[in-house]
C-alpha cells in the first residue's frame, strides 16, 4: 500500500515538473508594449494638447564689485577678504589720507552665552582685530582696529541696526602698508581701503 501511494507521488511530481518546464520553453515571449506617448517612469503619460511659451530670459543685472556701498570722492585701492586671520600683501598708499572699509559676518551657531543641556556655559565671542603695519617705518604698527561694540549679530537683530560695514579714517599715507587680520569665530570678513578720487 505504500508503494502504490509513494508512486502516485512521484508520477504527480514527474508531471508537474514536465508541465512547468515545457510551458516555459513552449511558450512565445511576451512582445513589449509600445506607444507614442511620453514614459515617465514605466508609465505612459497623455500628451499634451496645450502649448507652453517659454517667459522670456531677464536681462542679467551687473554684479556689484564692491561689498560696501558707494562713497562719493573715494575709489577703492584694494580688497582683502578670507575666512581665517592672515597677514594681507604689502599696498602702497600714495595719498596723504585713506580710509578703511571692513565687515565681518559672526558666527552664531549654538547662540552666544548659550548655557548647555548638562549645564555648562557654552559661550561663543566672534572677534576681529585689524593691525595696521608701516611697512615704510620698520613694521610698525599704526593702528590696531576692531569693530566698536564688538561682532553681535543676535543683538543687532534685537535692535534693528546693523552697524556694517564699519570705516576707520587715517590722516596719513604716501607709505606702504600691510593688515595683520585675526579672526575667531566668524564666517567671512573684507575689508576695503580707499583714497580719494584724483581730479
Amino acid at each position: 500500500m505504500k508503494i502504490p501511494l509513494l508512486l502516485a507521488i512521484t508520477l504527480i511530481f514527474f508531471i508537474l515538473v514536465t508541465g512547468c518546464t515545457q510551458q516555459t520553453t513552449s511558450g512565445s515571449p511576451v512582445s513589449p508594449v509600445t506607444t507614442n506617448q511620453p514614459v515617465v517612469s514605466g508609465v505612459p503619460t497623455p500628451s499634451a494638447t496645450s502649448t507652453i511659451t517659454p517667459a522670456p530670459t531677464p536681462t542679467p543685472t551687473p554684479t556689484p564689485t564692491s561689498a560696501f556701498p558707494e562713497s562719493p570722492g573715494l575709489t577703492t585701492l584694494v580688497t582683502v577678504s578670507g575666512q581665517v586671520g592672515r597677514t594681507s600683501d604689502t599696498f602702497a598708499v600714495p595719498t596723504g589720507y585713506w580710509e578703511l572699509w571692513y565687515t565681518a559676518d559672526p558666527l552664531t551657531a549654538g547662540g552666544q552665552d548659550s548655557v548647555s543641556a548638562s549645564g555648562s556655559n557654552s559661550a561663543v565671542f566672534p572677534y576681529l582685530s585689524i593691525q595696521v603695519i608701516d611697512k615704510t617705518n620698520s613694521d610698525t604698527i599704526v593702528e590696531t582696529v576692531e569693530p566698536p561694540g564688538g561682532l553681535d549679530k543676535t543683538l543687532w537683530i534685537k535692535s534693528g541696526i546693523d552697524p556694517r560695514p564699519w570705516k576707520q579714517k587715517f590722516y596719513e599715507g604716501n607709505k606702504e602698508y600691510s593688515f595683520v587680520i585675526t579672526t575667531k569665530h566668524i564666517t567671512s570678513y573684507t575689508l576695503e581701503v580707499r583714497i580719494p578720487k584724483s581730479s
